[in-house]
């Protein structure tokens, strides 16, 4: 038996124990947070940011680390510029984009504003950017997938495979098509997302496409009920095509045939591809203790596709509707309605404009060929959409009024002269 004052022979091993003990309860207590957010794209940075910002501790969970490539075009519009509510690094800037230039069938139509309309961006580096900020805010950032979410009295658990996190409300931030959505809302009708393909394409040298350094080169038609896109970031194109599920039969092989009538060659081009809901319709974006943003509430642009600028900004209204119910300690599928209300008076009713756009366009292209001058117009009033000068709902309303106008220079008013070019 050990003298007075001599520890006894297993003291090490007891105090390793207790140790280990210490560090599970800190552990289980560090996966206890104010709020989850699953997803570190735009949209969930926003959200993770908001709430660092306000005080709250929030845990962002991401089940692939950053930077990393996304499938995407990079543009990044003016109205998404305003709502990031922070200064975009110049070094984060591609190109500065003035300039559209849109293709139908065989018309070409081109228009250019005096101003800056969008940037193009690598989403690799955006991205990483926009989650630095919010961990630089206070967010706590895990590289963890989140394989289910439950919501319980007094809190929601979320598992994934190294363990649980639970927070009184949760965020769901993650792409169109994962499971966490689909969990809440379903599974999208196939005329309710598209799917798209996008590569890097490296820039050669004399630059074949250097007039589009400031320009958006969008092929409408091609696919049928959907669009083709060059976009130029100085050093590499984003070359992509997409198009509604329902039709959009042969992904890889209209992209081989987009690049070739581009001028490049397929061999070693390996796209990316990525489901986007088309936004414009209603969809079920909360329920109890859970709200969805971005891509998996379905906030995009159902015509060119954006889902930037609403990703950011649904982000940070469902950081404030979490933050106001967590005020009235309501977290209920009906407390948390706020955040579609908010959303659909913001930017919801004005996608559903778009979608206006979106069929006119999509299923008959070619009329927008019939008189290149007043189409030359249009593109032009449409930049100020993007450019977020100009609302989907005062864009539709400008057009209707210059219908008439516009049909009287159709085809069939001038007989077999073929396009109007006045």
């Amino acid at each position: 038996m050990p003298s007075r004052g001599e520890s006894p022979p297993d003291s090490t091993a007891g105090q390793a124990s207790r140790a280990t003990c210490l560090d599970f309860v800190t552990a289980l207590i560090d996966r206890r947070f104010d709020f989850a957010v699953v997803g570190g794209g735009p949209a969930g940075a926003s959200a993770a940011r908001r709430l660092a910002e306000g005080g709250a501790e929030v845990v962002v969970l991401e089940r692939r680390p950053f930077p990393r490539p996304k499938p995407c075009g990079g543009g990044l519009s003016g109205r998404a510029m305003r709502w990031l509510g922070m200064p975009l690094p110049p070094d984060l800037v591609d190109c500065e984009v003035r300039a559209g230039r849109s293709h139908f069938g065989p018309i070409t139509i081109n228009a250019r504003q005096d101003c800056r309309v969008a940037v193009t961006v690598t989403r690799s580096r955006f991205d990483h950017f926009l989650l630095e900020k919010a961990r630089e805010a206070g967010a706590h950032v895990e590289w963890q997938e989140v394989r289910s979410i439950d919501s319980r009295p007094g809190e929601v658990v979320l598992a994934t495979p190294q363990g649980e996190f639970s927070a009184r409300c949760a965020i769901v931030c993650e792409g169109a098509n994962r499971r966490l959505a689909h969990a809440l809302r379903g599974r999208e009708h196939p005329k309710g997302i598209g799917f798209c393909l996008e590569a890097e394409v490296p820039v050669p040298q004399p630059d074949p496409y250097a007039d589009l350094r400031d320009t958006v080169d969008i092929y409408f038609g091609t696919p049928s009920h959907g669009y083709s896109w060059l976009f130029h970031h100085g050093s590499y194109y984003s070359v992509g095509v997409g198009g509604l599920c329902h039709w959009f039969r042969s992904p890889r092989e209209t992209f081989r045939q987009f690049l070739a009538d581009r001028g490049f060659a397929a061999d070693g081009v390996r796209p990316r591809g990525h489901f986007l809901p088309c936004g414009g319709v209603s969809r079920t974006v909360c329920g109890d203790r859970v709200v969805l943003a971005g891509d998996a509430a379905g906030w995009v642009d159902p015509f060119q596709g954006e889902g930037i600028a609403y990703a950011i900004r649904s982000g940070q209204l469902a950081a404030e509707t979490a933050v106001e119910a967590a005020k009235r300690d309501d977290f209920s599928r009906r407390a948390l309605a706020a955040y579609k209300r908010r959303c659909n008076e913001e930017f919801g009713r004005d996608l559903r404009a778009a979608r206006i756009v979106m069929h006119v366009v999509y299923w008959w292209p070619q009329i927008l060929s019939w008189a290149p001058r007043s189409t030359e117009r249009v593109l032009s009033e449409y930049l100020n959409v993007p450019a977020g000068d100009l609302s989907y709902r005062e864009f539709v309303r400008w057009i209707a009024r210059r219908v008439p106008r516009f049909l009287l220079r159709a085809p069939w008013r001038r007989g077999a002269d073929g396009p109007a070019n006045s």
